[in-house]
């Protein structure tokens, strides 16, 4: 597997822009994603077959860059919340799959327990969207709920449709900083998710509320 810890520095913060850019299309990010890409970055992306495609798709964003938009605060912070629940998600299937619990700061219960956490303050937050901007007050709690649900699963699958696009997942939780390639079918057995902890990184999905 190509892990983050394999390309530089330079590199695995365009690919996090690139994600982020992908999921705003707001004109900051895109500004942002177009001051990270150094020819260091660009050199290292050419010269890796996995990922010189990655570049294609950056210079297909520049071209079309022009119809993009800026978006509300809000959506733009559902991001890492999606993202830390997608990176538990996929520990929680390697440990029912394999037994195996990659995250090994955390006990396999804690992460259970944790991404259980995560989904419900994540519904509660797309909930208080919902009401103030939507429905003022107007919806009963249960047909709240599957608003929000419905909500959080288009989400979801925006997630996976720029995923699948780029052919890596960014997934990040607290301080784990992970980019998942997708055309490996299984984690990198020989190492754990901590071997991806970016110290500059301390982003709590919990603070988003």
């Amino acid at each position: 597997m190509i892990s983050a810890i394999e390309l530089t520095k330079e590199t695995i913060s365009f690919l996090d822009a690139l994600f982020i850019y992908k999921w705003t299309q707001s004109k900051d990010d895109l500004q942002k994603l177009i001051n990270i890409v150094t020819p260091q970055v660009t050199k290292e992306l050419e010269e890796n077959r996995y990922t010189k495609n990655i570049l294609e798709k950056y210079y297909l964003e520049l071209e079309d860059s022009e119809t993009s938009r800026k978006i509300t605060p809000k959506t733009k912070e559902i991001l890492p919340q999606i993202s830390g629940i997608m990176l538990l998600r996929q520990a929680i299937i390697e440990i029912n799959k394999s037994q195996r619990n990659p995250i090994t700061s955390m006990s396999s219960e804690d992460i259970k327990a944790e991404y259980g956490y995560l989904r419900v303050q994540l519904l509660e937050y797309v909930k208080r969207g919902i009401v103030s901007k939507e429905y003022h007050d107007q919806l009963l709690d249960d047909k709240l709920l599957k608003a929000a649900q419905r909500k959080v699963d288009q989400y979801e699958d925006k997630f996976h449709e720029i995923s699948n696009e780029l052919g890596y997942q960014y997934l990040i939780y607290k301080n784990i900083s992970l980019h998942k390639w997708l055309f490996y079918e299984d984690w990198d057995t020989s190492l754990s998710l901590d071997a991806y902890i970016d110290k500059d990184k301390m982003f709590d999905p919990k603070e988003i509320n």
